[in-house]
């Protein structure tokens, strides 16, 4: 089992209730800060001290207050400790469900593992912390089908996104198409962007397009 956990947390209700999950499976040591400069100096200080933490449990999104800061989320925090102990563990454990956020986390940004909050958080915070210690990765099973469907990004262009992009502003199609032809895309008939819509809602299984812009910030496309 992990000996050493800093838990990074900005809401004392949450960061207590973890503490004592993690005490509960027989972790000795939990450190809990609320802001990521101090889970930093944390890490820091605990490997100047040839003490290092086994593991990081990380929101993503930390209130802004009073104080001057310098990492301001859980994403700057993980970049910064891949650098300086690239070897350490790290769970994000966040209310994000942006399934496109969630995919760059576990395939950009490494993480070992993704605990949605909520119902089940402190079972699956077990599983995930199980899973981690085996060397396997984790997500919440909830997200498991989402994730599949998150590979249908894949499957489309710069100029799919751009099109998605203008019609989340408000603009019609005509004045998609208009835009397109200004400034000499592929595509930039009425009909071609008629197509490239409906070849979206398909890909994204949306009815309209109020609904396809939906997914696709859902999805974190846009």
């Amino acid at each position: 089992m992990f000996k050493k956990v800093l838990i990074a947390e900005d809401q004392n209700s949450i960061h207590k209730g973890l503490e004592n999950t993690l005490k509960n499976i027989e972790i000795k040591e939990v450190v809990t800060v609320q802001y990521c400069d101090d889970a930093l100096l944390k890490i820091k200080a605990s490997l100047k001290a040839e003490s290092p933490f086994d593991l990081l449990i990380t929101d993503l999104s930390f209130k802004e207050d009073h104080r001057d800061r310098t990492l301001r989320s859980g994403e700057e925090l993980i970049t910064t400790v891949r650098m300086i102990q690239p070897e350490l563990k790290v769970i994000v454990f966040s209310v994000e469900h942006r399934i496109g956020k969630i995919k760059n986390l576990l395939e950009i940004f490494k993480v070992d593992a993704y605990v949605e909050k909520g119902r089940e958080e402190s079972k699956e915070i077990v599983k995930a912390i199980h899973n981690v210690l085996e060397g396997r990765s984790y997500h919440s099973h909830s997200l498991t089908q989402l994730l599949r469907n998150a590979d249908d990004i894949s499957q489309t262009d710069k100029y799919d996104e751009l099109l998605l992009q203008l019609l989340a502003k408000g603009l019609k199609r005509d004045q998609i198409a208009l835009y397109f032809k200004e400034k000499d895309f592929p595509a930039g008939s009425l009909s071609s962007i008629e197509k490239r819509l409906n070849k979206l809602k398909v890909l994204f299984d949306a009815n309209t397009s109020e609904q396809l812009v939906a997914i696709a910030i859902d999805r974190g496309l846009i």
